[in-house]
């Protein structure tokens, strides 16, 4: 009897032991595992949609205290929301990686919310607000494993994300919008939906004309997105124009980005599947381009959310246009420009990076817009 219990012993240890070592070896078991759904998508589980008439439905306005209104201390910036003459659409990425549905509430609570409002907002939308009033909508956004599945579920999260972002700009222009020059701004997920609304809400239309730029940071761009009389952005001050880069290291695996990954064009969500990526580099704001760390105004590491707004840090990594990536030489002994990096991706730190950059082109785009 002891030789049974001890060999069914041994028999669980080896199963566990196998299971184990599959998730370390085969990432796309692992990531299964621990982020895909529990069940298909389906539309009668959607959480309650969000009514973009209300305050409540938006994360950051220009006439509400959030975190889109911080600026760097000792940096010279300052919010000027009160007297900007253009307004800013910003669509936040990813902050929701739970399995239990496929689209987060639009009031998602605890880290999802918190990574929003803490992150997202203090290091890329407060970007905008020394050149434009910062609208920012909350929205059903599509679990982290929409963009690690390729299936139909991916496909239909996604796309419902979408849904709640397109209905968030017609609220925007028909109500607090007033006419006004306009940039779209976003970055990974919400730089996907901002690619749609290009071509569905603005290529082509009325609004067009008021459209300054789209800086659509960190996504899988083509080269050519196929929006009609939109392309991307050649120079500094060139308006009706999108504007890209994915940070990599010099020696990360770019298949993730240039193979693999989820974009939209031509009306449908597909694979970059070698498409050319778009590259503008942040450093010089021209396609394909390098620049040294010298032109870097400055950056901004991570920390925590109950700390104060970091200082610049000036000359922080240079950065060159290969093969449609953005390659950056950060420090990678300070872990405020390390944390959350995966195996050389800076995914995250897209914003951070070239902060102070960002301020200072979209000053320059805007004041060439309104001069012409």
């Amino acid at each position: 009897m002891l030789k049974k219990v001890l060999w069914g012993v041994l028999a669980l240890i080896a199963l566990l032991s196998l299971g184990t070592a599959a998730l370390y070896f085969d990432a796309p078991l692992r990531l299964s595992v621990f982020l895909k759904p529990w069940s298909g998508f389906d539309i009668a589980f959607a959480p309650p949609a969000p009514d973009y008439t209300r305050d409540d439905a938006w994360t950051a306005l220009p006439d509400v205290k959030d975190n889109a209104d911080v600026v760097p201390p000792e940096s010279g910036a300052s919010d000027n929301q009160a007297s900007a003459e253009v307004d800013v659409f910003f669509i936040h990425p990813t902050t929701y990686y739970k399995k239990s549905g496929w689209n987060a509430r639009y009031d998602e609570v605890g880290a999802t919310k918190d990574v929003l409002e803490a992150g997202v907002l203090r290091f890329q939308a407060s970007a905008f607000n020394g050149s434009g009033r910062v609208f920012a909508p909350r929205y059903r956004q599509a679990t982290l494993y929409s963009f690690i599945g390729k299936g139909d579920d991916e496909k239909a999260a996604l796309d419902f994300a979408y849904q709640d972002v397109a209905r968030a700009f017609d609220t925007f222009i028909a109500d607090r919008n007033q006419g006004r020059p306009f940039i779209i701004a976003a970055h990974s997920q919400g730089s996907l939906h901002g690619m749609r609304l290009l071509k569905e809400k603005i290529a082509d239309t009325s609004l067009a004309k008021r459209f300054i730029a789209a800086y659509l940071i960190g996504s899988s761009m083509p080269r050519e997105a196929h929006i009609s009389g939109v392309g991307p952005c050649a120079a500094p001050t060139e308006t009706s124009c999108y504007i890209n880069w994915n940070s990599v290291a010099d020696a990360k695996d770019r298949e993730g980005w240039t193979e693999t990954a989820t974009t939209w064009s031509k009306g449908h969500y597909h694979l970059a599947a070698g498409a050319p990526n778009t590259c503008v580099n942040p450093l010089a704001w021209t396609l394909d381009a390098q620049a040294p760390a010298s032109a870097n105004l400055g950056g901004l590491p991570f920390v925590k959310s109950e700390e104060s707004f970091p200082a610049v840090v000036k000359n922080l990594t240079g950065a060159t246009c290969e093969t449609g990536m953005l390659v950056v030489s950060p420090p990678v002994d300070d872990i405020g420009f390390t944390f959350g990096v995966n195996q050389g991706d800076y995914h995250i730190y897209d914003y951070n990076f070239f902060y102070m950059n960002i301020r200072a082109n979209v000053a320059e785009r805007v004041a060439a817009f309104l001069s012409r």
